[in-house]
């Protein structure tokens, strides 16, 4: 009798402790499958943005002989930073071209131009942790210089007569840059600083000399310097 109570007792201590087993390794299933959510990341930085200005072509660089056709590259350098950059190319202003065509007007009157003008801007973005550059709004310290030569009828241009005329300037921007991401953009900025422009006048290639500016008004001559500009892109 007893080895019968025994051999009971030993095989529902076997049955017991399969069905602990059993138990602990369906609670760690259920625990490992459990698991907690991710949190989403970020939206994905874009890194490119390339535009051009549609303003600098009505009337850029040197208002109002030139028209900019310029062409900017924005890099995004971190969530809420970007360095821009942007090279132009200076042309005679087209609605200049176009009055002088409607007029008709003599040799003697019409005008060349040509020149360039590079510009620098690194934009900080104020954007909360769910957005980033290169959209949102922003402040930056912008710098550009400008280089045109404008010829004042075709027989000072062909003698290579031209006024030399060079504009320095150092900004603080404030804009805003709206768009999806891998659509099309729009940058819409304004902006104060300080600017010197200086003109020197070109009778030969070894007579230099530089040219009285007091004629183009006190604030072609002032040193404090506005803009606004309107900028068309598209972001990679």
């Amino acid at each position: 009798m007893n080895n019968k109570k025994f051999i009971f007792f030993f095989l529902f201590s076997l049955i017991l402790g399969n069905i602990s087993v059993k138990a602990h390794s369906f609670g760690d299933t259920i625990k490992l499958a459990a698991a907690p959510k991710k949190k989403k990341p970020y939206p994905p930085l874009q890194p490119l943005v390339l535009k051009t200005s549609p303003t600098g072509f009505l009337a850029g660089g040197v208002p109002p002989f030139t028209s900019e056709y310029r062409f900017t590259a924005e890099i995004t350098t971190g969530r809420k930073q970007s360095e821009q950059v942007s090279i132009s190319y200076l042309g005679k202003n087209v609605i200049w071209t176009a009055f002088e065509k409607i007029s008709k007007q003599p040799s003697s009157d019409i005008f060349k131009v040509s020149g360039w003008r590079i510009q620098y801007a690194h934009k900080f973005y104020l954007v909360n942790r769910r957005h980033h550059s290169p959209f949102g709004f922003y402040v930056a310290p912008h710098f550009s210089y400008t280089n045109a030569k404008v010829s004042w009828g075709l027989n000072r241009y062909y003698h290579d007569t031209y006024w030399d005329i060079r504009h320095l300037n150092a900004n603080l921007l404030i804009g805003v840059q709206m768009g999806k991401i891998g659509k099309l953009t729009m940058d819409i900025c304004a902006g104060a600083g300080y600017k010197t422009n200086t003109v020197y006048y070109h009778a030969t290639s070894y007579r230099i000399t530089k040219y009285d500016t007091s004629d183009l008004g006190e604030y072609y001559n002032g040193h404090v310097h506005l803009l606004f500009d309107i900028s068309l892109g598209y972001a990679f």
